[in-house]
C-alpha cells in the first residue's frame, strides 16, 4: 500500500472519463482504471452504440427523475461542448412517428413529458413529417428539433484528452480485483493483464464500472442487492443512396414508443429506429454519411461480453420498421454492430448513491441510455453529490 490517491474512477467509458474531466478541472487528483486495453477503442457501450443525442422525450419525473433532468442538460452541455472542441455532430431533429389513432394517443404523453422536461417539441401531421423526410410513412408525428447524432468514440476520446491535460491519469489494461475499507480510505487491488497485482489506498471511489459496476459496489457492499442485466443489442444498416425510396435527409426517425415485459421487471422500448451516420472529410467538415443503422434489436445477452455470434434475421429488423419506412427490402440490410446496455434489473432510472455505510464509495448503475447524451450533467451531478468530500 505504497500509493495514496484522492479519488479514483473504476471504468474509463464515457461516463468515467466525463468524471474524470469534471473533477480534476477543480484540481483534484484524478486516477482512472479501465480494464480494457485503451480507452474508446470499440470495447464498450461507449463505443457500441448508435451515437444519438437526445432531446429528453421518454423519461417521466416520477418514475425517472435522474433521466429526466440530466439527459435535458446534457443535451444542452454536449452541444456546446462539441462547439468548442470540435467533436463531430449533427442536430438532426428527430421524428416520432405514429401509424395509427392508437399511437398518436402515445405520442400525445408523450409530448406532455417532453414539455414537462422543458424539452422543445411538436405535434406534427403526416403530411408536415413527409415534407421533412419524404421516405417516412406518417399520420401523425412529433418533432424535436434538439435531438441529433454525435461520433462517440471521438467525444471519449476528447474527455479523455482533456481529463489528462487537467492531471488526471488513465490506467488501462487492468481490472479492480478487491476493495477494503481502511482507516484512512478504501485499499485496492487492482489485477494486470499478465496477472500481477499491486494495492493503493483511495480517498474516495467513483465505480463508473458499466456492465461490472454491480460486482464492483459488492466489493465494497458484500450485501449489495443491485444486479445489471445484460441487454444485447443489435444493429444492421443500409445505404440510402442505393434507391430514391430509401434517400433520408439525415434526421432520426422513430416509431411509437412501447413498453415490454421481462423476468426482471416492466420496461419501455424507443423502439427500433433509423439512425443517420457521420462523415468526416480530411478538412475536419462533418456532414451526413451514406449509412443509415436500423436498430437496436434487444434481447437478454447470454454474458456481458456477448458482441460476438449470429445477428437476428433481416426480416425481423424489416417487420419493426416497415409501418413508417416502406421502401426498404430485406435484401437492403446488412450488419452493422452490436453491443450490450449495462441495465440495472428491477430499475428504470440511474442509480447514483453511495454504498450503505461507506460514504467514500459512490456508484453510478445502470448506467444506459440515455448516458451518452447525459455525460457531462452526469458528472456535473457527480461533483455536487460529493461536495467536500
Amino acid at each position: 500500500m505504497s500509493t495514496e490517491i484522492d479519488i479514483t474512477v473504476v471504468g474509463g467509458g464515457v461516463i468515467g472519463c466525463a468524471v474524470a474531466r469534471e473533477l480534476s478541472q477543480g484540481g483534484r487528483e484524478i486516477f482512472v482504471i479501465e480494464k480494457n486495453s485503451g480507452i474508446s477503442r470499440g470495447e464498450n457501450q461507449s463505443s457500441r452504440n448508435s451515437g444519438v443525442i437526445h432531446a429528453g422525450l421518454y423519461y417521466d419525473r416520477m418514475k425517472r427523475p435522474l433521466k429526466a433532468k440530466l439527459c435535458a442538460e446534457g443535451n444542452t452541455l454536449l452541444y456546446r461542448f462539441c462547439k468548442q472542441y470540435r467533436v463531430p455532430f449533427r442536430q438532426t431533429g428527430k421524428l416520432v412517428v405514429a401509424a395509427n389513432d392508437e399511437e398518436e394517443a402515445v405520442l400525445e404523453t408523450y409530448r406532455a413529458r417532453a414539455e414537462e422536461n422543458g424539452v422543445p417539441v411538436q405535434m406534427i401531421a403526416g403530411a408536415s413529417a413527409v415534407e421533412l423526410e419524404p421516405c417516412v410513412q406518417a399520420e401523425t408525428a412529433l418533432l424535436l428539433p434538439t435531438s441529433g447524432i454525435i461520433n462517440p468514440t471521438a467525444l471519449v476520446q476528447k474527455l479523455h484528452f482533456l481529463a489528462e491535460e487537467n492531471g488526471a491519469r488513465f490506467l488501462t489494461g487492468t481490472r479492480v480485483a478487491g476493495i477494503q475499507a481502511h482507516k484512512k480510505g478504501l485499499e485496492v487491488d487492482i489485477e494486470y493483464r499478465d496477472g500481477a497485482h499491486d494495492t493503493f489506498l483511495t480517498r474516495l471511489l467513483i465505480n463508473a464500472a458499466g456492465l461490472y459496476s454491480d460486482d464492483v459496489a459488492r466489493m465494497v457492499q458484500p450485501a449489495s442487492t443491485y444486479l445489471i442485466d445484460p441487454v444485447r443489442s443489435e444493429t444492421m444498416k443500409f445505404y440510402r443512396t442505393r434507391r430514391e425510396d430509401l434517400m433520408l435527409k439525415g434526421m432520426n426517425v422513430y416509431p411509437t414508443p412501447c413498453q415490454y415485459t421481462s423476468p426482471q421487471g416492466t420496461y419501455f422500448s424507443v423502439g427500433v429506429h433509423l439512425t443517420p451516420t457521420l462523415t468526416t472529410d480530411n478538412a475536419g467538415k462533418c456532414s451526413i454519411g451514406p449509412e443509415v443503422t436500423v436498430g437496436p434489436l434487444s434481447r437478454p445477452a447470454r454474458h456481458r461480453e456477448e458482441y460476438g455470434g449470429p445477428y437476428q434475421p433481416q426480416d425481423v429488423f424489416l417487420n419493426q420498421v416497415r409501418s413508417f419506412f416502406p421502401g426498404l427490402l430485406e435484401g437492403d440490410l446488412m450488419p452493422h454492430q452490436t453491443g450490450i446496455q449495462a441495465r440495472l434489473a428491477g430499475f428504470q432510472d440511474w442509480v447514483i448513491e453511495f454504498s450503505d455505510n461507506e460514504r467514500r464509495c459512490l456508484n453510478l448503475l445502470g448506467m444506459d441510455s440515455p448516458g451518452l447524451t447525459g455525460c457531462l450533467a452526469i458528472a456535473r451531478h457527480v461533483k455536487n453529490v460529493l461536495g467536500n468530500l
